[in-house]
């Protein structure tokens, strides 16, 4: 798997800029396919890398120091599969996921009127008719919107938290795709999706028809951990250029890296990275509580990517802050992860009930 991560992060690092860019893969979405880390959570029994959630952070984490964008898609892919692996059907494995070794996955959960509240915002549309569903709505900030051809979608078939079901739905003529410009981790296939009147066989229904709550929670909570290891990633990219930085720009007859205050800024960054990573890989390994711990590594994550970042800009001044420079871009991809796969005020919810239970 290393050997994959390696080969795939030095394609990543040559086109990262014009991914970021362009906000599109080009080309490395073929080198994505073609990698093998598409079985990355995949069991080896059906043709995947058989990763767990421990690999899925190393992946994050390493893909996400050239580019977060690119990361955020492996992940979300993983996510989908993850989906079908603890949720699906042995039919549905056999079928699905020699699609998903080669070809993109997502999972659409998120709409206009609201993403974290999962059981109070979905509202496309799920009717039953005869022995398959009749899908209608649309779906937002979806990560792989644009590249996907299998759709973990959660619909609502009925009234309140049990009247959600999740489906797996592939790419066809129904399922309309619009590109989202979001200023970080770009390249990673953000859309929105319309869904008009798409037709899914009951048999691509994972559990049963009423347990897409479940189903959405249940996938979400452990893949927090790799998402979290992206923002490790940026983190670390962050420090990296800014020592660099540090090292080379002049001032006050020596650089900036001889200035106290700058030593004590990279000093503090390393520290909380430090911090972040023993807290992201403990989890990781031992996973005794996924929605507590996934909770805690995404605040700790977006805390941690953010100061990196803003520490980055400082040390390279007004250049920090040039459109598309090294530093610009991590500032943008850091501030994604404070609400991409759940807003920081929700984790900071989750770690509470866990507290006053």
């Amino acid at each position: 798997m290393q050997k994959i991560v390696d080969e795939l992060k030095s394609i990543v690092r040559e086109k990262a800029a014009e991914i970021d860019r362009n906000n599109d893969m080009g080309d490395v979405l073929d080198a994505v396919k073609e990698s093998g880390i598409l079985g990355l959570i995949i069991p080896e029994e059906y043709g995947g890398l058989g990763g767990g959630y421990y690999d899925a952070c190393v992946v994050a984490e390493e893909l996400a120091k050239v580019s977060a964008g690119v990361a955020h898609s492996i992940i979300v892919h993983s996510m989908a599969a993850d989906a079908v692996r603890l949720y699906g059907s042995e039919e549905q494995k056999e079928i699905f996921f020699p699609k998903l070794l080669k070809s993109i996955g997502t999972i659409a959960i998120t709409e206009g009127k609201g993403g974290s509240d999962v059981a109070g915002s979905v509202s496309l549309k799920a009717e039953k008719q005869g022995d398959a569903y009749t899908l209608s709505g649309s779906k937002t900030l979806i990560t792989n919107g644009m590249y996907a051809d299998v759709f973990i979608v959660v619909g609502r078939t009925g009234e309140g938290p049990k009247g959600l079901t999740a489906f797996i739905a592939e790419k066809s003529e129904g399922i309309k795709a619009t590109r989202i410009d979001l200023a970080g981790m770009r390249g990673s296939g953000l859309a929105s999706l319309q869904f008009d009147n798409v037709e899914v066989h009951e048999s691509n229904v994972l559990v049963k028809e009423g347990a897409g709550l479940k189903v959405a929670l249940g996938t979400l909570a452990p893949n927090r951990l790799p998402f979290s290891a992206i923002g490790l990633g940026i983190a670390e990219r962050c420090l990296e250029i800014a020592v660099e930085r540090a090292k080379k720009r002049k001032a006050f007859g020596g650089t900036l890296s001889d200035l106290q205050a700058v030593q004590f800024m990279l000093a503090d960054v390393a520290v909380e990275i430090e911090a972040l990573r023993r807290t992201l890989y403990d989890a990781a390994r031992n996973m005794s509580d996924p929605g507590y711990e996934g909770a805690v590594a995404k605040i700790l994550s977006a805390r941690v990517a953010k100061k990196a970042a803003d520490v980055a800009v400082e040390v390279f001044g007004g250049h920090g802050l040039l459109r598309g420079s090294k530093a610009e871009r991590a500032y943008r991809d850091a501030k994604t992860i404070e609400f991409a796969e759940g807003a920081t005020e929700v984790m900071k919810l989750l770690v509470a009930r866990k507290l006053l239970a």
